[in-house]
C-alpha cells in the first residue's frame, strides 16, 4: 500500500477543468458579440426618383414658390401639391409658417426658407423648374405682423433675394445640376432648368434654359404692373389664401 495515497487530491484536475471551461465561455462570448445581426428589412418603400430643391434667404420673410412641369405639361406647385409622380412637400411661405406653438405654449423657430418637390417614378420627356416671386410681406419698407393692416404695398423686398434651385438623384445620389438667380420685385418668375429623361430614368444631355412662364398676371399672379387707382390684384389673392 502506497503510503502517500492519503495525501493525493484530484485538486488540480478539477482546476485545469475549470480553467478549460472559463475558456470556452469567454470564446464563446467573443464570438457571440463578433456576430452581425442580419440587417432589418425596409418597413416600407421610400421609393423617389428625383428631388428638386428651391432655397432662397433664410432670414427674409418672402414667399416664393417651386414649379416643376412634366412630359404631360401638367405642373406641381402649391396650387395643386400632388400630380402624377411629382409631390411638393410643403408651401413655405417665408417667416409666415417658420414658427409653431410648442404644448407647453412656447414657440420653437426653423429659419429656413425651402421648397421641396419629390419625383416618384419615372415619366419620359421634358420636365421645367420654375420660381416664382408671390410675395414679399413687406410693407412701408419694414416688415409687419400678420393680423395688422396692410398699408402703402411696395412691391420690393429690402434686398435682392439670392435664389438657389438643386436637382438631385437619388438612387445613386447625385447632385445632377445646380444655379441660382437674383429675384428683385414680386412677380418675377424665372426658368432654372430644363431637363430631359429616357425610359429608364436617364437623364438625356444636355440642360436647356429656354424661358417659359408658369403663372399668369390674372388675380395676383404673374409680373402685374398696377394700375394707379386700382387695388393689386396680389392682394385679392393673397387674402384667399392666407398670405400676404
Amino acid at each position: 500500500m502506497d503510503s502517500n495515497a492519503r495525501f493525493k487530491s484530484s485538486l488540480g484536475f478539477i482546476d485545469l477543468l475549470f480553467n478549460i471551461l472559463l475558456g470556452f465561455a469567454f470564446l464563446f462570448i467573443v464570438a457571440f458579440l463578433l456576430i452581425k445581426p442580419e440587417a432589418k428589412k425596409k418597413d416600407f418603400d421610400r421609393r423617389a426618383e428625383f428631388v428638386i430643391i428651391l432655397e432662397w434667404d433664410h432670414d427674409a420673410p418672402d414667399d416664393l414658390d417651386l414649379y416643376v412641369q412634366d412630359p404631360t405639361n401638367d405642373k406641381v406647385s402649391f396650387r395643386l401639391p400632388i400630380v402624377n409622380f411629382m409631390h411638393l412637400d410643403k408651401d413655405d411661405l417665408g417667416k409666415r409658417n417658420d414658427t409653431i406653438t410648442n404644448a407647453d405654449g412656447t414657440t420653437s423657430t426653423v429659419q429656413i426658407n425651402r421648397e421641396v418637390v419629390t419625383i416618384r417614378g419615372i415619366m419620359a420627356g421634358e420636365y421645367i423648374v420654375n420660381a416664382h416671386y408671390y410675395s414679399t410681406r413687406i410693407y412701408n419698407g419694414s416688415q409687419i405682423d400678420p393680423d395688422q393692416k396692410k398699408v402703402n404695398f411696395t412691391n420690393k423686398p429690402k434686398k435682392d433675394l439670392t435664389v438657389k434651385i438643386e436637382l438631385h438623384k437619388v438612387t445613386p445620389y447625385s447632385i445632377l445640376w445646380a444655379g441660382e438667380k437674383k429675384f428683385s420685385h414680386r412677380g418675377q418668375e424665372e426658368t432654372f432648368l430644363r431637363f430631359r429623361l429616357d425610359k429608364d430614368g436617364n437623364i438625356i444631355p444636355p440642360f436647356t434654359f429656354e424661358p417659359k412662364e408658369f403663372v399668369t398676371p390674372i388675380m395676383g399672379m404673374g409680373n402685374y404692373v398696377v394700375p394707379a387707382g386700382v387695388p393689386s390684384p396680389y392682394d385679392a389673392e393673397s387674402e384667399e389664401a392666407g398670405g400676404y
